[in-house]
């Protein structure tokens, strides 16, 4: 049976119509290796197939997703769009409690905090200290709980602006960092991604135009939140916890716009990453149906509770 890994090398080659010895170099192998891949002969290292279905999706999948594709993926989120779902969330205090661990086990555990689920929610509903785990990530966990739940309960209905997004990251680093709540006076980098980001003098502008350009909206779809989430994390405003309260902000943006509060899982963390460094090079089409995946799995947890539009 043909390995997965040889069909998505022959697209490669007739998608992008580089030569076999170019995708080798690309790969970071030997012709004769590649070869050998091709004809079944030898099977690449996990890594190396790691590579080749990145390759596979920025050169065959990727584009795929024309204009007409991402209008597509947009309207068929709106069947997730429930109005009154915001106040039904307010007022449930199980459907809160699931979203709230969901939200911040992943959040944080995108960004490499090591607490599994369980932990996560020994630690905001038990109040539980973990004796192998630092200080820091016991707040982060319970940072994040304490903003995102004040979200889900309304408490943020107001819109979208600096004060606000900064207001939402001091609640984030509070007791972690000094700078918290205030725009990085530094130069950032995202580890393993080759993007130059806002430079320091540059940051309070760029995020006065991204508010102004959201509150131009004379229609806001899950296409203008993905969008807004691309450029936020491509200013990357802040000195740490960029991640965590671009997913949050995400969040109050999707239950303002009466969607569920999509919830990024960890165990896709990769994928994210690899969406939202492709939208922020080309094109926003994967990510915005990474976003109306995630969308839908969101809720499903919410029909748990038998939730109906008011």
């Amino acid at each position: 049976m043909e390995k997965n890994y040889i069909p998505q090398l022959k697209q490669i080659l007739q998608a992008s119509g580089i030569t076999q010895r170019a995708l080798a170099e690309r790969l970071g192998v030997t012709f004769a290796a590649l070869n050998r891949w091709l004809r079944g002969h030898a099977t690449p290292h996990p890594k190396k197939i790691q590579s080749i279905e990145k390759l596979y999706r920025e050169l065959v999948e990727y584009p795929a997703y024309d204009e007409m594709a991402i209008r597509e993926i947009a309207e068929l989120a709106e069947k997730n769009r429930k109005r009154g779902i915001w106040k039904w969330i307010s007022g449930h205090e199980g459907a809160q409690d699931d979203l709230l661990l969901e939200h911040t086990y992943n959040s944080t555990a995108i960004e490499g905090t090591t607490f599994n689920k369980h932990e996560t929610e020994a630690v905001i509903f038990g109040k539980k200290i973990l004796p192998d785990k630092s200080l820091v990530e016991h707040l982060e966990v319970t940072n994040h709980a304490t903003v995102l739940k004040r979200i889900l309960q309304g408490e943020y209905n107001e819109p979208l602006s600096e004060s606000l997004l900064q207001e939402l990251q001091y609640g984030l680093l509070q007791g972690i960092r000094q700078d918290a709540g205030h725009y990085s006076r530094h130069l950032r980098a995202i580890r393993g991604v080759d993007i130059a980001l806002t430079h320091p003098k540059d940051i309070p502008e760029e995020m006065r135009h991204l508010i102004q350009r959201w509150k131009r909206h004379k229609k806001i779809t899950l296409r203008e939140i993905g969008l807004f989430h691309i450029e936020f994390e491509l200013v990357h405003p802040f000195g740490d916890g960029n991640g965590r309260a671009g997913r949050l902000v995400m969040a109050l943006q999707c239950l303002q716009q009466s969607f569920p509060p999509v919830i990024i899982e960890n165990a896709r963390k990769a994928e994210y990453y690899d969406v939202l460094e492709y939208a922020q090079r080309k094109s926003e089409g994967p990510f915005i149906s990474f976003l109306a995946n995630e969308l839908a799995n969101t809720f499903k947890i919410l029909k748990k509770y038998k939730f109906t539009a008011l």
